[in-house]
């Protein structure tokens, strides 16, 4: 078996690699694993555990889905947090004024892996680059006082003319991502 998710790889520029450093320094006495940036992507679909028989089914069926689709930009203007104040799960950037096109992609992808075996998520679609996961906090005031002081800014603007298939291995040191099949958006 292998681990699958389907996603779009997005490029750290220094915008966003500023404030990444900044949010690590600030937050650097909470426990919580951050991104490594080289690695950062938008999620449209987790498959999960899957058999290797099943990658060319779902190959064609994300090639057919990419042909209904054009080019799009992204902003990611804003942070926020998964999870309640009391529990926060999940540090994240997103963005105020959601593309249509990033939805109308997702959308398309999760009927597409529906139609082929893989149910859609019972969550909502929220397009964000998750940048770290929060394993436990020393001290929620801070934490929230911090954060809520960082400034929203554009922390990265892209052009989106491609998605992937990846592998997921988990390791000691962390994730490695492996594309296993790329699908271009036609322009």
């Amino acid at each position: 078996m292998i681990r699958l998710f389907i996603a779009i790889k997005l490029n750290a520029g220094k915008p966003l690699l500023d404030f990444f450093t900044t949010l690590k320094s600030e937050l650097k006495h909470e426990s919580i694993k951050w991104v490594n940036p080289e690695q950062m992507h938008l999620t449209l679909k987790f498959i999960g555990e899957t058999h290797p028989d099943k990658v060319p089914v779902i190959s064609s069926e994300l090639d057919s889905i990419s042909q209904k689709h054009k080019s799009f930009d992204l902003q990611f203007d804003k942070h926020g947090i998964f999870g309640s104040r009391y529990d926060p799960r999940v540090v994240w950037i997103g963005s105020q004024n959601q593309s249509p096109e990033i939805f109308a992609l997702a959308n398309d992808v999760l009927d597409g892996m529906d139609r082929i075996g893989f149910a859609r998520d019972r969550q909502n679609f929220v397009p964000h680059l998750t940048l770290g996961r929060i394993r436990s906090l020393t001290d929620k005031h801070r934490f929230h006082r911090i954060f809520d002081q960082l400034p929203s800014a554009v922390y990265l603007n892209t052009s989106v003319d491609r998605f992937h298939l990846y592998e997921s291995k988990l390791t000691p040191s962390g994730p490695k991502y492996t594309i296993l099949h790329s699908c271009l958006l036609s322009h």
